[in-house]
């Protein structure tokens, strides 16, 4: 039993290269309850497409030659057929043009693991040869091209977003890198830093009237009995109930906060 690749001729030309060019582009959009109009970018890939002359493709078969009552017979078992530009980008997985991979393997007698064995091994000298041919084109070149860009705009956006929120990158920057809104930049920095120095005012305090109630008259020290795991369980019960008890959340003098320290105290935590 073995693979036989045969190497047959499309009718028609592959219409699909790659784009040629990649641009940034914009979207604008009014919330008309306030009148803003806000702007966000994005890019396309547009202009011709590469032309792809080559109308090759691969009809990928299993053969298998027996004898029967003194004489030879032969099966065959048609697998799929793959052209030059699928094999050209990657697309090399026989199971994408194979209807019922596992069936045809059983129709065979052979495993799935056995079936792709027996084609990948003639099938991947002529991926690494067709590969080869199209890694030198100048389609290839482009397309190298603008993947590596639009993957650095994707870093960068992410990087950014994990700072300022997730869509503002794109209210800033095009695909490019290339600063389009530098009010819009200022005010998501501007943004970031009063909700920031917020956070901080509020952990000040907080900390602050912690250590101001843990040393009142209310707090009482006992021998905590508790044990380990016990404690572990009280402490995420006495941060639970500090941010319902606080004063800034509370509005009040203190007094539940005051009692909470007391019991944090007997509890030895």
């Amino acid at each position: 039993m073995y693979c036989v690749i045969q190497e047959v001729e499309l009718k028609k030309e592959d219409n699909y290269g790659a784009y040629k060019e990649l641009e940034a582009c914009s979207t604008s959009m009014t919330d008309y309850s306030t009148g803003e109009t806000k702007t966000w970018y994005s890019y396309n890939q547009t202009g011709d497409r590469f032309k792809r002359p080559i109308k090759k493709a691969y009809k990928i078969s299993i053969h298998d030659s027996y004898r029967e009552n003194g004489k030879v017979k032969k099966k065959q078992w048609s697998i799929c057929t793959i052209s030059y530009y699928e094999v050209a980008e990657g697309r090399t997985w026989i199971g994408d043009y194979t209807l019922g991979f596992d069936d045809k393997a059983k129709e065979i007698g052979i495993t799935e693991e056995k079936l792709c064995e027996m084609v990948y091994k003639k099938l991947d000298p002529l991926i690494e040869q067709i590969q080869e041919e199209f890694y030198q084109t100048e389609e290839h070149t482009i397309k190298l091209a603008h993947d590596m860009t639009v993957k650095e705009y994707i870093n960068k956006k992410h990087e950014f977003e994990k700072i300022y929120g997730s869509n503002s990158y794109d209210y800033c920057y095009d695909v490019f890198g290339e600063l389009k809104n530098k009010e819009m930049l200022d005010n998501i920095k501007k943004q970031y830093e009063a909700a920031q120095e917020k956070q901080r005012s509020y952990y000040e305090n907080f900390e602050s009237n912690h250590n101001s109630y843990s040393n009142s008259s209310y707090s009482t020290i006992k021998q905590s009995n508790y044990t380990d795991t016990q404690k572990e369980y009280l402490k995420k019960i006495y941060r639970a109930a500090a941010m319902k008890l606080h004063p800034d959340a509370t509005k009040d003098d203190g007094e539940g906060m005051k009692f909470l320290n007391e019991l944090k105290e007997n509890w030895g935590i």
